[in-house]
């Protein structure tokens, strides 16, 4: 699963929060890549595309391979994070120029750690093949697309139709997983009666007036389930009218409180996938990424305490990436 919004203060600050779902924590680690790091993706027939990092990137992992980021922010304030996307991900045939191919779960570290924008890492794809090969502690590759937003507040996705990249713009800055934006965006059309967050005002029926029994009820109607289009709704409507935070400081822990919205607990997702397996996502973690101020905050399902990583103050030059297991947590005990 996982949702993603992007929010803006008044003084011009841009975040983007996003929920990680899984049944499991997938082994991700706190992963600081550094600047000139050597990488490498696959081919089917061995090595695949080369490239040297050009900028700091930090970020949330998986498998505990720094190499497969699955969320983060880079020092330009690009952010980028792989979302699930089962039935709607038909990956690229692979070319026969090995050095063509980028397997998908090196997407994200990619284009965090070569972009400095939106429109930047759409033109860098262009010219890779973005394929889906076997890997081994995860087995198939997953279903993904990637979401994008920089410190501009340019947002897309760069999803996988028909066997090609589409490149497409995310004005509304909202994405959850299948089907594609364009016909989320649609969907937002045809929801539009319910995303008022204005109280109803009372009404006269014969002459007895009749009023609302209680404050709150606006987007009476809108989903409530966890699946994606009652997420993308939902997600929609808080970006929409939710009061401009006046800092980046604010920004931060408004839309912690907006994440809030979309935590999943163990044990809402409950029946079986299309593949017959027992169904359990959870919100292992969360993030913000404030992409002006450049700092990566992660809240984990063990630990409610925010880790915060100052981009501005981690050390990018050279070395090997670094990694973090993130410990879990409970509230400390005090006396009043």
């Amino acid at each position: 699963m996982c949702t993603t919004f992007q929010l803006r203060a008044a003084d011009g600050t841009v975040a983007v929060g996003r929920t990680m779902e899984f049944p499991d924590m997938l082994g991700a680690m706190l992963t600081a890549i550094p600047r000139g790091v050597e990488l490498v993706s696959t081919s089917p027939s061995g090595d695949g595309h080369h490239w040297t990092t050009k900028y700091g990137t930090v970020g949330m992992d998986a498998a505990g391979r720094a190499q497969w980021l699955t969320d983060g922010i880079n020092e330009r304030g690009l952010y980028a994070g792989g979302l699930y996307m089962p039935g709607f991900a038909e990956y690229e045939e692979p070319s026969t120029d090995a050095e063509r191919n980028l397997g998908v779960l090196d997407l994200t570290t990619f284009v965090l750690t070569t972009c400095a924008s939106v429109a930047e890492a759409f033109e860098a794809l262009k010219s890779l093949t973005i394929w889906g090969p076997v890997f081994g502690p995860l087995g198939a590759a997953p279903p993904l697309h990637l979401v994008l937003h920089d410190a501009s507040g340019a947002a897309g996705v760069v999803e996988f139709e028909g066997g090609a990249q589409q490149h497409r713009d995310n004005p509304l800055g909202v994405a959850t997983n299948a089907p594609y934006l364009d016909w989320h965006h649609n969907n937002v059309r045809n929801w539009l009666p319910r995303m008022s967050s204005a109280n109803p005002g009372p009404i006269e029926i014969r002459g007895t007036t009749i009023a609302p029994l209680a404050q709150g009820q606006g987007f009476t109607g809108l989903p409530g389930d966890s699946g994606s289009a009652g997420r993308y709704l939902r997600a929609s409507a808080y970006v929409m009218t939710m009061t401009p935070s006046a800092t980046g400081a604010d920004l931060e822990h408004d839309t912690l409180h907006a994440l809030n919205n979309f935590d999943i607990p163990a044990g809402l997702m409950t029946g079986k996938d299309p593949n017959g397996h027992e169904q359990d996502d959870q919100t292992k973690w969360s993030s913000v990424s404030n992409l002006t101020q450049l700092r990566y905050i992660v809240r984990l399902q063990a630990n409610p305490t925010p880790f915060v990583v100052d981009l501005a103050t981690t050390a990018f030059d050279g070395g090997s990436p670094r990694q973090l297991e993130l410990a879990a947590g409970g509230f400390a005990s005090i006396t009043v």
